[in-house]
């Protein structure tokens, strides 16, 4: 029997959490956030959860596909109405990949992150995420935080068993979905409002730093302009990876897909 995400359990554990002042479960969906993108334009409050016991047409970074095994991944979209400007906004991402990196730690992952945006344990992805910003009338602009965490695949099909992991694999545990969305939640309630201010960001890219998998690392960084190869040296204020090159060189990425291995 697939499994499937208990609401009432849920709301119980995520009481006075403001992620979820509403929460809405589907039985399944094409994509988590383009079902918060449909509430946030029919003016869906900030604080709005999403979730699917199935995900049909997942979406990473650069329009990738995302696996969503039903009855084995968590799926879910946080509706976020932040006060500060957007073009702070960026910032969210990174604060998503720390809070869910802290959350699976505290269930015994040895979860790390790989810049920008997504956690590995033992260099295989375990979660994805994806932030995505619009407008909606006269509400200003909104943020829907999409975030896929594997958590029961006992298995993965093909090439996936190279490059991906889940919570089961790594933990020897069967957890339930409610207790990892909780706990994801609760991790992540503080750190959004602190992307708007810039003392409280800066403790916040501590501790980001302290998880990184990708900081005096070797790697190769693919973006719309390439591959650049060098040492992952720091991030800056707003998150952006700055890169040693080979001949000295210090280069401030903004965007682009890490390889860590044969960097």
């Amino acid at each position: 029997m697939m499994t499937r995400i208990d609401p009432a359990a849920l709301a119980e554990l995520l009481a006075g959490n403001p992620l979820a002042r509403r929460i809405v479960v589907l039985e399944e969906t094409p994509s988590t956030n383009l079902a918060a993108k449909a509430l946030a334009a029919e003016g869906a409050p900030g604080g709005t959860l999403v979730l699917a016991n199935r995900q049909t047409a997942g979406r990473g970074r650069r329009g990738r596909a995302w696996e969503s095994e039903a009855g084995a991944c968590v799926c879910m979209s946080l509706l976020l109405r932040p006060a500060f400007p957007a073009g702070l906004a960026p910032r969210v991402t990174l604060a998503a990949a720390l809070g869910v990196c802290r959350a699976l730690r505290a269930f015994g992952a040895d979860a790390r992150i790989k810049w920008p945006n997504d956690v590995h344990a033992g260099g295989k992805k375990l979660c994805g995420i994806l932030s995505e910003l619009g407008m909606a009338g006269n509400d200003g602009y909104f943020i829907v935080c999409g975030i896929g965490i594997n958590v029961l695949q006992r298995a993965f099909p093909g090439e996936l068993a190279e490059t991906a992991t889940s919570l089961l694999l790594e933990t020897g545990r069967a957890n339930a979905f409610e207790q990892v969305v909780a706990a994801a939640l609760q991790e992540l309630a503080p750190l959004f409002p602190a992307c708007g201010e810039d003392a409280a960001y800066a403790a916040l890219m501590c501790g980001y730093r302290a998880l990184s998998c990708t900081l005096g690392r070797a790697v190769s960084v693919t973006g719309p302009d390439g591959t650049r190869h060098g040492m992952a040296e720091d991030f800056d204020a707003l998150g952006r990876l700055l890169l040693r090159t080979v001949d000295g060189g210090l280069l401030t990425i903004q965007a682009g897909d890490v390889s860590l291995r044969n960097a």
